[in-house]
């Protein structure tokens, strides 16, 4: 690629496997020959290393304050594999320009194919910028009730600030009784990029500190991560070219409005996805009351 393409992967809820995501995405990615960059944009809870076998001297905290240059702060896992961790002291934080993260997310765009954003759970100006400076948000969620309507809320939360949404890949996919992925991305209005099977060797590998594609490469995790890496890499960028009720402008202003955005996200409806106050149809999933397994089918009316 002449200009390295810039995707956010992103989930409001914690646990959910976005770290997880992100460096099994650019593990897969640089074995299918692409060059990746992964930045960690957990500015406040960093644990990237926990995840890759490195002890950073530099990190994006120190980029950010102005202190080293992006590429000293580049640590390579594989060749085609770089990594900017964040800073996993506190005291960094406060040191940090976060309005300096766009010019060092355009920096790397010549260099890479690439650019992987690993977002922060929750919602604040560390989460929702990276959402406006990707070319696309890769929303990840776990097939749960909370975290469904989590990723409802970040899908909202990304258009309020002018994203675009590529689609969602959903992880630990077969277990409860949550409908398939196919079902769940529907009831989002997110394309589903691809789902990943809740496989031992996901946490075998983080015990490790090694991504599952590396650790056990043959591994239905790790295939899978494989075969959502080759359908990010045949497919178009989307163009989005905003819509009504966009707030942010992924400018340094966001972090003003940050309260605003929030609160027009959180009030998203997680129940029906064109916003109105129709009465759900038989066979659509209603997230109003939580089962034992995950989702309820609503019945039509006068069913028992």
């Amino acid at each position: 690629m002449a200009d390295g393409r810039v995707l956010a992967v992103a989930g409001a809820k914690g646990g959910v496997g976005k770290t997880t995501t992100a460096v099994n995405l650019g593990v897969a990615l640089a074995d299918a020959g692409e060059t990746v960059a992964i930045v960690e944009m957990d500015l406040a809870m960093a644990n990237i290393v926990d995840f890759l076998q490195f002890e950073p001297e530099r990190t994006l905290h120190d980029v950010l304050a102005g202190t080293v240059t992006t590429t000293k702060a580049l640590y390579a896992i594989e060749e085609r594999l770089h990594v900017l961790p964040a800073g996993t002291e506190l005291a960094d934080f406060n040191a940090i320009n976060v309005a300096a993260l766009a010019p060092v997310v355009r920096s790397l765009r010549p260099a890479y194919d690439w650019i992987i954003l690993d977002t922060a759970a929750g919602v604040s100006p560390e989460t929702i910028y990276p959402l406006r400076l990707a070319d696309e948000v890769l929303i990840v969620s776990t097939p749960r009730v909370a975290s469904i309507r989590d990723a409802k809320k970040t899908i909202e939360l990304a258009e309020r600030v002018n994203g675009t949404v590529g689609g969602v890949v959903f992880v630990r996919a077969g277990t409860g009784q949550a409908p398939p992925p196919e079902r769940l991305s529907g009831f989002l209005g997110a394309d589903l990029i691809g789902s990943v099977p809740d496989d031992p060797a996901v946490a075998e590998a983080q015990d490790m500190s090694q991504p599952v594609a590396s650790y056990d490469p043959d591994s239905p995790a790790a295939e899978a991560y494989g075969r959502i890496a080759d359908s990010l890499i045949l497919s178009a960028p989307d163009s989005g070219d905003g819509g009504d009720g966009v707030i942010g402008t992924g400018g340094v202003t966001d972090f003003k409005n940050a309260e605003e955005i929030a609160e027009t996200a959180a009030e998203a409806d997680p129940d029906n996805l064109d916003g109105s106050t129709r009465p759900l149809e038989a066979d659509e999933l209603d997230t109003a009351e939580e089962g034992e397994g995950g989702f309820e089918f609503v019945k039509r009316k006068g069913d028992k």
